[in-house]
């Protein structure tokens, strides 16, 4: 993911809430630039390189994996673009439901490369946690927020944006209050490749909302306590398997 500056939270939708304060490209342009969303290509939908059987995403290579998810998530599509003109990325989704069809959980799938007339790299020294995933250590990010559905979305065409636009068009969006991990795996020393991995879940399920945990919220001595769950929860319904050269 390009340019998280102002958080994840406030790529994907318009939010109130923590969100942690990346920077993942050293000379990445300020915000009185103009919109680079605008460079962004519209999303295709056929011919991914990677693909998905049986609740298993399947990866040839970038990195070469298979991601075998939970019976409780299911597959709801995926899809590719150019982002700001300067990386390949491909997106894939699981989603888990309630009873009546609202989005519960999210897994959101990135697979992204800088394109060959750039020298950029992707840089995450400032995201001091890691999580390990099976034979992966990943960087990690988590944090929490509150979404306004009711207010309009960002227009620009960032990769969170295109997710949320993918999912509203599968009837879903963002849960109102939600905790959320970004997980990144950089594919090779060259820092040009990157595997990432976000997952997002419904704070309500746990009792509480965004402003609870908020700094002089009544509960924020939980936000550890719910953070550990999160992540077991990661831990409980994924699973990396790297393919053997």
């Amino acid at each position: 993911m390009i340019r998280l500056r102002q958080g994840f939270a406030l790529m994907i939708l318009v939010i109130s809430g923590c969100a942690p304060q990346v920077d993942v490209e050293a000379d990445a342009a300020d915000a009185a630039e103009p919109d680079r969303g605008l460079l962004t290509t519209d999303p295709v939908y056929t011919n991914l390189l990677r693909s998905v059987s049986e609740n298993r995403l399947f990866s040839p290579r970038e990195p070469s994996l298979s991601m075998q998810f939970d019976s409780s998530f299911r597959y709801i599509g995926g899809q590719k673009f150019v982002l700001y003109a300067v990386a390949d990325a491909e997106q894939h989704f699981f989603v888990e439901t309630t009873a009546d069809n609202k989005l519960k959980s999210l897994y959101w799938v990135q697979f992204e490369a800088y394109l060959p007339d750039n020298t950029y790299q992707f840089d995450y020294e400032d995201s001091p946690a890691r999580l390990q995933l099976n034979d992966y250590e990943l960087y990690l990010d988590t944090s929490f927020g509150h979404a306004n559905p009711g207010q309009e979305k960002s227009s620009s065409r960032s990769d969170g944006y295109l997710v949320r636009e993918f999912l509203l068009s599968k009837g879903y969006d963002i849960p109102e209050e939600y905790t959320y991990a970004r997980l990144i795996h950089l594919t090779d020393a060259s820092r040009r490749k990157e595997l990432m991995i976000i997952f997002i879940d419904n704070l309500e399920a746990y009792g509480l909302n965004a402003a609870d945990l908020g700094e002089d919220g009544n509960e924020a001595q939980r936000w550890a306590e719910i953070e550990n769950l999160h992540l077991e929860k990661i831990r409980r319904t994924l699973t990396l398997i790297p393919h053997q050269s």
